[in-house]
């Protein structure tokens, strides 16, 4: 097999790295092996599926760290628009344990309280030592019917904690989505507000019939919401996630990098060999992303350095021959 060599120069750690390239596919030795350093303008995309040998010594001082792709089944999905409902699932109501006079309450209404946080004090009856009333659950003081210097009871609640950790979600499906969903079903939810963030949910109700008004399935889900980011009343984006009997993998989202337009991992083929390999992106989200390909489960890619790899190649630093005579 013919081979070529080329450089990646010395923007990383001022160094001059002597890259062995050879294409995957023997077809191109015989009358194609020109030098893309000589006369030929490169494009980023001209090393998709070509042979880098990058020395052991350099990918220690580039921090380049590879994993295993992982097994995954395609995730096809449903898009779904929505909106939190106003009305809270999960309240509590805090009542007094004894008969008394509201002495102080350092919890005002619309702050979030922990579990076990006092909420009041209450002075009791002449002779009787002062009780403390703490939160019986996490959530906001959305309610309270009793102020400081008033008199309360063990019958009237004094204060109303909602929990929004868990958070639902009122979600529209178009007539001809209706036979992809099912109870149960996994859903990932977005909003305006949090570009960066997906929170992550199943469905727990779906309405027997289609609304004669808007025509479509109402579908009710509980979204994880752990830092109380989504707030009633909020529009969100939706997916349902469909799984599929096609099997993909996956890999750490920041291993994926675009190549001249073109998704591609950082396959290792040996100790100092990698290869840009194309991938069709299934399914991504800030942490894990599902590709197709020619890659599978057990091919370790690379993450930590990918970025710096790609870079290099965008900048047109792998050049044909090395500045320093190699």
């Amino acid at each position: 097999m013919n081979s070529k060599f080329i450089t990646l120069s010395g923007a990383l750690l001022s160094l001059c790295l002597a890259v062995r390239v050879y294409a995957a596919d023997d077809q191109h030795n015989h009358g194609e092996d020109q030098d893309h350093g000589h006369g030929e303008e490169v494009s980023a995309h001209d090393y998709i599926g070509v042979y880098m040998e990058i020395p052991e010594e350099i990918q220690h001082m580039i921090g380049l760290k590879t994993v295993a792709a992982e097994p995954s089944p395609v995730k096809a999905k449903v898009h779904l628009n929505g909106r939190i409902p106003q009305d809270v699932e999960d309240i509590t109501e805090v009542y007094a344990p004894l008969r008394g006079i509201l002495s102080h309450c350092p919890v005002a209404l619309g702050m979030r309280v922990q579990k076990g946080q006092t909420l009041c004090v209450i002075k009791a009856e002449e002779g009787q030592p002062e009780s403390v009333i703490t939160a019986p659950v996490a959530g906001i003081v959305i309610a309270e019917f009793s102020r400081s210097g008033e008199p309360v009871d063990t019958v009237t609640p004094i204060r109303t904690i909602a929990d929004y950790s868990r958070i639902p979600v009122n979600f529209d499906v178009y007539e001809k989505d209706v036979g992809k969903i099912a109870l149960g079903q996994k859903v990932l939810v977005y909003s305006s507000a949090y570009p960066e963030e997906t929170f992550h949910g199943e469905i727990t109700f779906v309405s027997p019939r289609i609304d004669e008004t808007s025509f479509t399935l109402k579908i009710r889900a509980r979204v994880a919401n752990p830092d109380f980011l989504l707030k009633p009343g909020m529009f969100v984006r939706g997916e349902a996630i469909l799984a599929s009997r096609k099997e993909h993998v996956t890999v750490p989202s920041y291993s994926v990098q675009n190549l001249d337009g073109v998704h591609v991992v950082f396959l290792k083929d040996e100790d100092e060999s990698f290869v840009p390999v194309e991938v069709r992106v299934a399914y991504r989200d800030k942490e894990r992303t599902i590709i197709g390909g020619e890659v599978y489960a057990g091919d370790h890619v690379v993450v930590d350095g990918a970025y710096n790899i790609k870079s290099k190649i965008m900048e047109k630093e792998i050049t044909g021959g090395c500045t320093h005579g190699h």
